[in-house]
């Protein structure tokens, strides 16, 4: 059995964050990738780095943050991130980030909605794949494993504490249990519920160990999906020169909105929008380089000469496990931490986005959560002794005998396609942008009936079998969609990215978060003073 001081699952920014400092505390660690090495299992970065570069300190990031959180962010994590942004800044630079600069030669700072002056610093539309690449150098560096097609199955629970997890090496089939004296869980979010992507969804995993998720309701919506064709355009192009407008031809002055959810309620008020890039400046346009090429092959699109049709859709999660400034994961109250169990970036919801997320503040969050969660997973690890052998081995055996059994009895059910396709179908037509009572009753029925019908397998073979994989991602992906909606329907009022057309009052706010058990009972727990 592999034995390892903190285990990372993930592969984008936060896990190779936590990894790094999991690895500078003196902990041995390994990341395990639910997919290749250079795929990260997370929704594409749709904007740059949110920092308070060139302002005199970053009170101003704080406010506008607490602002568009709708007073459901916890203050104590926003202070914390904001005020070390630009370390994270600074450090990216000195590990070989190329940021765009200013005719000063400063970072450029583009204004983007959520914030009230210039505020984000990016490498216009690679900034999330660039910074992957430095942290990922930064891991050989400190000579860390990394393994590919690693999918996570289950976290193994003790006496309440995590001891390691039970993984399935996609390439051999073969199920086996890694030992670890902590966890991290920094994987992709659940915006696959609303999309054709099916990534592996860290929240999926906490709620099979029976552990409470937190603030599903809530969500960050993006504008600037090319229509029909799911592709999405970073912020940044707007920041660049670019131009919003509606079918109607009327322009959409975004340094005007407060958030990305009221630029897509506005375009959605309009029945639509395009982008209009063609004045992006000579010197501009090579920043923007993969998107022109992905726009021309994938949508037949020249990007310098053509308007954009463009739609709005959810950009990433925002609830999630629900985790304390540190990273540690918490059972039910702020003050019962799981041990041996951390979060960080999308898998978490440490309080930091509240009700809405701003730009630049998603990855953010990847950095410094994965940085204070990998730390402190390697202190708990210091601290603490291997331990339930005979349960991690009992639970790989348990593991292999239900996927002998699903595949052989793969014949039964409903095919994968047409499970995904009513997942999506339903959580776009009721959990969107805006929603009402009675459409969340439709989608927990919906979802209900999904998780109740058993999906059909093609494939018999354990050895490299996608499908299997598929297959479980998207039952988690059930399990959280009706936690979601749950959530959602418990929350009867209008409150950040969540819009209740049947209470739209938002002057009967209760500050509170949405606490959602393993069995879908919800409570609530208070936002900390």
């Amino acid at each position: 059995m592999q034995a390892w001081d903190v285990v990372v699952v993930g592969s984008g920014s936060a896990a190779l964050r936590a990894a790094i400092a999991a690895s500078d505390a003196g902990a041995s660690v390994t990341v395990l990738c639910p997919g290749a090495l250079d795929s990260p299992q997370e929704a594409p970065m749709l904007a740059g780095l949110a920092s308070s570069m060139g302002e005199a300190g970053s009170k101003a990031h704080f406010s506008d943050t607490m602002t568009v959180g709708a007073d459901l962010c916890e203050a104590q994590v926003v202070r914390s991130h904001t005020s070390s942004a630009v370390d994270h800044l600074i450090e990216l630079e000195r590990w070989g980030l190329v940021l765009r600069r200013d005719t000063n030669g400063f970072p450029l700072m583009s204004h983007l909605p959520g914030h009230s002056i210039a505020r984000v610093a990016g490498t216009g539309d690679s900034t999330g794949r660039e910074i992957r690449a430095i942290l990922e150098e930064q891991c050989t560096k400190r000579n860390i494993p990394r393994r590919a097609d690693i999918e996570t199955l289950e976290i193994v629970m003790s006496d309440g504490c995590a001891r390691g997890i039970v993984v399935l090496d996609v390439a051999t089939g073969e199920i086996f249990a890694v030992q670890a004296k902590a966890v991290v869980l920094a994987g992709a979010g659940h915006e696959g519920a609303w999309g054709d992507a099916v990534n592996l969804s860290s929240a999926a995993l906490a709620a099979g160990a029976d552990l409470p998720l937190v603030d599903l309701e809530f969500n960050s919506r993006h504008p600037l999906f090319v229509a029909g064709a799911g592709v999405a355009i970073p912020m940044d192009v707007l920041a660049a020169g670019a131009e919003l407008r509606t079918a109607a031809g009327d322009q959409l002055e975004i340094a005007d909105m407060t958030s990305n959810s009221s630029i897509c309620a506005a375009i959605d008020a309009a029945g639509g929008a395009v982008l209009n890039a063609t004045a992006l400046s000579r010197g501009t346009l090579p920043w923007f380089a993969g998107l022109v090429t992905i726009l021309s092959e994938r949508c037949g699109i020249d990007m310098a000469t053509e308007s954009v049709a463009v739609e709005t859709g959810v950009g990433h999660t925002i609830g999630g496990i629900p985790t304390d400034a540190n990273g540690q994961v918490v059972n039910g109250d702020w003050d019962s931490p799981v041990p041996g169990l951390f979060a960080a970036g999308d898998a978490a919801c440490n309080g930091f986005h509240g009700a809405a997320s701003s730009c630049g503040n998603r990855l953010l969050d990847a950095l410094v959560g994965g940085e204070r969660a990998g730390g402190h997973a390697a202190q708990h690890a210091a601290d603490s002794k291997f331990a339930a052998s005979s349960t991690l081995s009992s639970s790989a055996k348990a593991a292999t005998s239900r996927m002998n059994s699903t595949l052989s009895t793969s014949n039964g059910g409903v095919g994968f396609g047409a499970v995904r396709t009513a997942l999506t179908t339903a959580m776009k037509a009721h959990m969107g942008g805006v929603r009402d009572g009675t459409g969340l009753d439709v989608a927990a029925g919906v979802i209900a009936e999904l998780r109740s019908t058993g999906i059909s397998l093609s494939d018999t073979s354990p050895v490299m079998n996608t499908e299997y994989v598929a297959v479980h991602r998207l039952n988690g992906l059930l399990s959280v969609s009706a936690a979601m909606v749950a959530a959602a329907a418990s929350r009867e009022e209008s409150r950040g990215s969540h819009v209740r057309s049947d209470h739209p009052d938002t002057s009967s706010n209760f500050d509170h978060h949405s606490l959602v058990s393993s069995d879908g009972e919800v409570s609530s727990l208070p936002v900390r003073a």
